[in-house]
């Protein structure tokens, strides 16, 4: 045998690495080298599952060539139902106590089509004379003799989903709701309310005050607007939902004073009177113009206050209600302690000479007569003193009103003006006001 012979000999014997191992060591790999195949299956297997379950329905199998339409329809009808009955059926809301009267669902007889917005409509005087500021009102429970009256108005229903249902099932049927009208449709949370006997005001966006700080929107009236523009942003707020009772400038917690006060707001009044709904003015310490009944608020809670603040709040409206008799709350945007603190508030009130009543019962007052006049604005007064300074919020009270503030006490009511004798009439049969500052 040569030596080249010998050397591939050698070479060949060598024993392989697998070899060289020790038993141990041949075990660790084997055993490790199982579980991670085992792993890697699991994998696969649960990623697979996962996707089935995502997709809700078995696969459609696409028909053989030559085969009806009829059977590709049936399949992907069954398709759908499959899913459906996958799906988890949306959160109901619970029935409402025995003794609540709901409220009717829209009727058609008090609705005509918006001439600018397809597929939507607008509130009307039936044509048997039924107002919708009666039909979709609540019913007021009766007043115990010496009771004073509270309303509560609950601003921004239907923005939050969740806070809305827990406003549906926590509170008396007796509070009412405000739903803004850039708020999403949601007739299911709608059809809650009206089922569980709570009435429904609509919020008009108007410009504040304290504009451009604070902005209401594209769609918001404002005092600045042409009667046309104004007109036609009105016009689509009021076809934004159906079946209310009126509507409020209490939006999302603005109040809308600037526009509200102007004399601007006698179009909106003269419409509002005109298709049957009410008004509530929810800047306390002044009123409206125009023709349209309604309310004034008394008081503009705090909402983001802890409990203690909204208790304190709670607290002074019923002081106003039994000093004046009545008195309504503006309560928005819904945060949860102010929902849990109304509700348990509201359980306490027998032993407290108040009974909680709707807004509407509250809500049939005509304008004062004492209102501005379409030729004088608000913001300008004319006469003798030094001249205000011309903002709206000089009127108003821009210091009270917005987003996190909260009227404790009503701003003192305008003075009434004193007539002189104007010197046409030394005797006195015409006379002309002199404005009080």
């Amino acid at each position: 045998m040569n030596a080249a012979s010998v050397s591939n000999a050698g070479r060949l014997s060598l024993p392989s690495f697998w070899q060289r191992l020790p038993r141990s060591g041949r075990l660790f790999f084997q055993f490790w080298g199982g579980v991670s195949i085992v792993a890697l299956l699991g994998a696969i297997t649960l990623q697979e599952l996962s996707a089935l379950r995502r997709s809700g329905a078995p696969a459609v199998v696409p028909p053989a060539a030559g085969a009806k339409a009829t059977d590709t329809r049936k399949a992907s009808d069954a398709s759908r139902q499959e899913v459906a009955r996958s799906s988890p059926p949306e959160a109901a809301i619970a029935p409402p106590p025995p003794g609540v009267h709901a409220i009717p669902a829209p009727l058609p007889a008090l609705m005509e089509a918006a001439p600018d917005e397809p597929g939507h409509s607008l509130p009307k005087i039936g044509a048997d004379g039924s107002l919708p500021r009666k039909v979709y009102a609540a019913e007021a429970p009766s007043v115990p003799a010496g009771n004073a009256r509270i309303a509560i108005l609950l601003d921004g229903f239907g923005l939050s989903e969740d806070m809305s249902r827990t406003a549906v099932q926590d509170l008396p049927s007796t509070v009412s709701f405000a739903i803004p009208a850039y708020a999403p449709p949601r007739e299911d949370l709608l059809s809650g309310a009206r089922q569980s006997g709570h009435e429904i005001f609509l919020a008009l966006p108007m410009q504040p005050s304290t504009a451009p700080l604070d902005d209401e929107g594209p769609k918001a009236l404002g005092y600045d607007h042409s009667s046309a523009a104004d007109r036609k942003n009105l016009e689509w707020a009021l076809s934004r939902l159906n079946g209310y009772v009126g509507v409020t400038n209490a939006f999302s917690g603005l109040d809308g004073d600037a526009y509200a006060q102007s004399p601007d707001f006698r179009m909106v009044s003269k419409e509002l009177d005109a298709r049957g709904l009410s008004y509530l003015n929810a800047t306390p310490g002044t009123s409206w113009i125009g023709p349209v009944v309604g309310a004034n608020a008394a008081l503009t809670f705090d909402t983001s206050a802890d409990s203690a603040g909204v208790d304190g709040q709670l607290a002074h409206l019923v002081e106003m209600a039994k000093s004046s008799g009545s008195a309504i709350g503006v309560a928005g945007p819904m945060r949860p302690v102010l929902l849990q603190r109304i509700a348990e508030w509201s359980r306490g009130l027998a032993g407290k000479g108040v009974t909680l009543v709707p807004v509407s019962s509250l809500g049939a007052d005509p304008a004062p007569i004492s209102g501005p006049s379409d030729s004088v604005r608000p913001v300008h007064i004319e006469s003798s003193a030094p001249p205000l300074v011309p903002a709206p919020a000089a009127v108003v009270g821009q210091s009270f009103h917005g987003p996190s503030s909260v009227t404790a006490v009503p701003l003192a009511a305008p003075s009434p003006p004193v007539f002189q004798p104007s010197a046409a009439s030394p005797t006195g049969g015409a006379k002309a006001p002199v404005a009080q500052h």
